[in-house]
């Protein structure tokens, strides 16, 4: 991408249906109530940046309980709706791939929910990664959540052409197994795929390809980052596992949540 203002992905996000939709009020995933759960203590005393914030899903649920709340989103439209509905938080329109309005060492927690990290490719995604680590204190937490590669069988499967006993639903079938084939042409010579952009379906098509990843990878990708103390959750698990937990590489769970610490200072 050469700047979200020309990306499709960001039209999408500036829609006013798709505004009107991360807007609707919602609660927690499992991971992130099983996440407030363990911080709710210490929250008081943390700084907290929430990207990817959208219509205000997680600021509802954490700005009043942090010291400090910045929310940022690459769509103005979704800030200007945040503005409007927490008018008591600071909002900022950001690029998750260059966080210049958050200094160095200024977090402790920093949170990219609802697999916003996936809409970057493998080297953006190296970039977000990498500034969400420089934003963060010694000690601070880093957590996303990313769609899971070996989940990709069951999105294969949902688009599979059907025959039904009613015409319209048979052309309906006809038209979106059309439309994911010509978008993923090459997938079915890829699987199973340990990591890589897919068209899932995501905004109906609007939205460019998702990454998607197989969780024990996920978990490296971490590591090289230098991040410890590393452990996951399936999206429909309160439970989260180390990141050392063999079952990883073979959970069939949508997406996953990642949890990480960065190093204190030696």
């Amino acid at each position: 991408m050469n700047g979200f203002a020309s990306d499709l992905t960001h039209a999408t996000y500036e829609s006013p249906d798709i505004v009107a939709l991360y807007a609707r009020p919602d609660g927690l995933q499992k991971p992130e109530e099983t996440l407030l759960s363990w911080l709710r203590p210490s929250l008081g005393s943390m700084d907290m940046l929430d990207i990817g914030v959208g219509g205000g899903r997680t600021t509802r649920h954490f700005a009043p309980l942090v010291r400090s709340y910045l929310g940022v989103d690459y769509s103005s439209a979704m800030i200007a709706r945040c503005h409007e509905e927490f008018p008591a938080f600071r909002f900022a329109v950001a690029d998750a791939r260059r966080l210049e309005p958050v200094l160095d060492e200024s977090c402790d927690l920093v949170l990219f929910s609802y697999n916003g990290i996936d809409h970057l490719d493998v080297h953006e995604r190296g970039m977000a990664l990498g500034e969400m680590r420089r934003v963060l204190r010694p000690g601070g937490l880093m957590v996303y959540s990313s769609h899971n590669a070996n989940y990709l069988p069951a999105i294969i499967e949902r688009f599979r052409f059907r025959i039904h006993s009613n015409l319209r639903e048979t052309l309906r079938s006809l038209k979106w197994s059309s439309v994911f084939w010509a978008k993923n042409g090459l997938l079915q010579y890829r699987m199973p795929l340990a990591a890589g952009r897919v068209h899932d379906g995501t905004h109906s098509f609007r939205s460019s390809a998702l990454y998607y990843i197989r969780p024990d990878l996920g978990v490296a990708e971490l590591r090289r980052l230098g991040m410890v103390d590393i452990s996951c959750a399936g999206n429909e698990s309160r439970d989260f596992v180390p990141g050392d937990d063999p079952g990883l590489a073979h959970d069939p769970n949508p997406w996953i949540y990642y949890v990480s610490r960065k190093p204190e200072r030696t």
